[in-house]
């Protein structure tokens, strides 16, 4: 038997309808209160060093570029605000015990590393097209290879904040990416899933769900329905990806990349391109669309070639009825994930833990009764 990564939650017997609740209150509470502190950490020496209209130029350019390149105070703290619920989601599935942090990341409950080389092949090719696409047309080769200003214009920022802006993206786009995948195509997706018994149920249910909130976060961006599509698009595939690999590692990369090349493309701020996102084409959602599904189907041979270990090898927890075994609480509820996942076998090896129930005149091994089986 094994468990497919959308239903990795109910490995442990200790699952309970209302820990993921827990888990979003949690989340929750800790992204206002992140948003508390960078409000601070930016407001407050600007409205020191300029005043009470700094502040509000200030407020005015976030509210209407928040996804501008060409400013990288406002960019920054866009993205900053995005990156702080990597450890937020992380720290939430341990805190209402769901799981360690790693349940978010693969079927393994840890980031497969060498899975995310490989996947760096797939990411570079469909990374060339995707390129091709965003710098159509900004290119000269008049007397040689070079910016086609006639067409884009010149730059309207200096060389040292460019050069700022893109150290920053390299920086924190990666984790920024990472973060909307671990809280959409994973905290989400699981959650879902793992509410619905029935696993093609719940699996559509939980994707779609999925798909339309991740879409939907984009609308204050400024997307138009074109736009919207463009980013439900690779949101679905997105989380076909994770439960076709049982990870993370594919796309995050995908989307780490995808973003990484759009803002140091745009952070020139070229005077003649329009960096508004409500100019979005139909062409542009198709060739997208495209390019996604020519990512999954890379990643599907890659998968294949490498014959990855897409789903846990073990089995979920059964449902008990009655008073709750002394295993599935107890007094060691602070470790990660409680002690269903302290005695989960390491990887590479097998172990042969038992426990005493209290209680019973026997024991029974740990591993059966939590629905672990020994990873090999």
């Amino acid at each position: 038997m094994s468990v497919p990564y959308h239903r990795l939650p109910r490995v442990d017997a200790r699952w309970r309808w209302w820990r993921p609740l827990v888990a979003l209150a949690f989340l929750v509470g800790y992204y206002i209160a992140t948003q508390v502190v960078l409000a601070f950490a930016y407001f407050v020496p600007i409205g020191a060093t300029q005043g009470a209209a700094g502040l509000t130029s200030f407020q005015d350019d976030l509210t209407s570029g928040a996804l501008d390149p060409t400013d990288p105070l406002i960019l920054s703290l866009t993205l900053l605000s995005l990156v702080v619920l990597l450890p937020g989601v992380l720290l939430a599935v341990k805190i209402a015990r769901i799981g360690p942090a790693g349940i978010l990341s693969s079927t393994r409950f840890r980031v497969r590393w060498r899975w995310t080389l490989w996947c760096l092949l797939p990411t570079i090719v469909i990374a060339i097209p995707m390129f091709l696409l965003q710098t159509w047309g900004m290119f000269s080769f008049d007397g040689g290879f070079g910016w086609d200003h006639d067409a884009i214009g010149q730059s309207t920022v200096s060389p040292a904040t460019l050069t700022f802006t893109i150290v920053m993206v390299l920086v924190l786009v990666p984790f920024q990416g990472a973060a909307e995948e671990y809280v959409f195509r994973g905290f989400l997706i699981q959650t879902i899933a793992s509410w619905i018994p029935v696993r093609v149920v719940g699996v559509v249910i939980a994707v779609a769900v999925s798909t339309v909130v991740f879409a939907a976060g984009h609308i204050a961006n400024g997307y138009n329905v074109w736009g919207i599509l463009d980013v439900g698009s690779f949101g679905l595939i997105a989380a076909i990806i994770v439960l076709r690999t049982g990870g993370m590692e594919a796309t995050v990369l995908q989307h780490a990349f995808n973003n990484i090349m759009i803002f140091v493309l745009q952070a020139p701020g070229w005077s003649k391109i329009d960096l508004d996102s409500s100019n979005s084409t139909p062409e542009s959602f198709v060739f997208s669309f495209a390019t996604s599904l020519v990512f999954w189907g890379l990643i599907e041979l890659l998968a294949s070639w490498r014959k990855l270990d897409r789903r846990f090898p073990g089995h979920e927890a059964p449902r008990f009825r009655g008073p709750v075994p002394v295993w599935a609480g107890g007094r060691q509820w602070t470790r990660p994930g409680g002690t269903g996942w302290a005695v989960t076998p390491a990887r590479g090896r097998e172990t042969d833990r038992t426990t005493t129930v209290a209680g019973a005149s026997a024991a029974a091994p740990v591993d059966e009764a939590v629905g672990v089986a020994p990873r090999s």
